[in-house]
């Protein structure tokens, strides 16, 4: 008898997927409203779906207007160039989202040059940001149009800027005539975490982007808020980069609606995830994990290359079901997400707990056999 193959939904059980929170699936209400949702055309501002949804995150960010984007790495590029102008400065975290994981389109569409500062759990030094405004090599000094925050703080393990650090970096925007831009991309992780609304961590910025399948699980789609004169001019900056013909992006929009409305009280759920997998990581000897950085859905574990490597770790953990992703030679980020159980959790460490236990044997094997030799 032919044996049936397995649907995509049961072969997705068998893996836990940490790779990202984006990876999450659309919730039923989510579907439905995809399903019957009205469309029109959306970029000449007759979709009802996705009217709503700029109307309702420009309300949430306390921003006078929102513009629906397919991306956010595109919804931080068309900020960048609203903001900007060629030749411009901008600062940045050193291990920023918009320096790293964007393939510099601020500096290959944009033509401006990133000032990079390293800061401390993703926070950046406000008196390190004057230095970098006010320096002056012979008789140059950049024209820094632009200052970009970032939180949560992806690399830094999904750290939490809270509204006093902001309104310091935004005091230097301010003094020296700057525009501050906020990478919001889980922002609504960091409302969670701190317990205060959304528009109480973007006051003092100048935009902001927030991203609707990052934890929120919708099928995609971010937004850009800022001032009603900003949001118009980032409309034809999205045309000149092909973003704005999305046709029937209603489709879209009205999940992200259901997402706004219904999934952020869920993210605490992530969040204390996050922390049992981070303590059970700790446990095991030649993992890290710096436990005050694990603030929302984040964990970031630093591999002791003596005791394991973390390529072979990744690739075992994978052979039984376990994703996640290799940030660097050493570091293995977890992520997690509304798809991800308290049993999911629990599986993970003892998937990981078995895999150290047999590398480190594998490895004291090899070692003996070098002597041997």
């Amino acid at each position: 008898m032919m044996k049936t193959q397995p649907t995509t939904n049961q072969r997705q059980q068998r893996i836990i997927d940490l790779r990202s929170d984006v990876v999450a699936l659309p919730t039923d209400a989510m579907w439905q409203a995809m399903r019957e949702a009205t469309l029109g055309w959306a970029s000449v501002g007759e979709d009802i779906s996705v009217s709503r949804l700029e109307a309702l995150a420009a309300n949430r960010t306390g921003k006078e207007a929102a513009l629906y984007v397919p991306t956010g790495t595109m919804a931080n590029l068309v900020a960048l160039m609203t903001h900007t102008r060629g030749g411009d400065q901008i600062i940045l975290e050193a291990s920023s989202h918009i320096l790293w994981s964007e393939e510099w389109s601020f500096a290959s569409i944009c033509g401006v040059v990133p000032r990079s500062i390293r800061g401390t759990q993703g926070v950046l030094d406000p008196e390190q940001v004057r230095e970098a405004i006010l320096e002056k090599r012979f008789s140059h000094r950049p024209h820094t149009s632009l200052i970009c925050l970032e939180n949560t703080h992806n690399m830094a393990g999904g750290t939490v800027l809270s509204p006093t650090q902001i309104q310091a970096t935004a005091a230097i925007a301010v003094e020296y005539g700057a525009a501050l831009h906020l990478d919001g991309a889980r922002i609504f992780n960091a409302s969670v975490a701190l317990g205060k609304p959304v528009h109480e961590l973007t006051a003092d910025v100048d935009t902001v982007t927030m991203s609707l399948n990052k934890g929120l699980s919708a099928p995609g789609g971010a937004l850009l808020c800022g001032s009603g004169t900003f949001v118009e001019q980032s409309r034809l900056n999205l045309k000149r980069l092909g973003g704005a013909s999305m046709h029937k992006a209603g489709l879209y929009a009205a999940a992200g609606l259901v997402a706004l409305q219904t999934m952020i009280p869920l993210l605490s759920n992530d969040h204390r995830r996050a922390h049992l997998l981070a303590r059970g990581l700790s446990e095991f000897d030649g993992i890290r994990v710096d436990l005050d950085t694990v603030q929302s859905n984040i964990v970031m574990a630093s591999i002791d290359e003596a005791v394991l490597s973390a390529e072979a770790l990744l690739r075992r953990m994978e052979e039984h079901g376990v994703k996640a992703t290799l940030c660097s030679s050493n570091v293995i980020r977890f992520v997690t997400h509304r798809d991800v159980t308290d049993e999911a959790i629990c599986q993970v460490i003892h998937v990981v707990r078995d895999t150290v236990s047999k590398l480190k044997d594998d490895l004291i094997s090899r070692r003996r056999k070098g002597t041997l030799l």
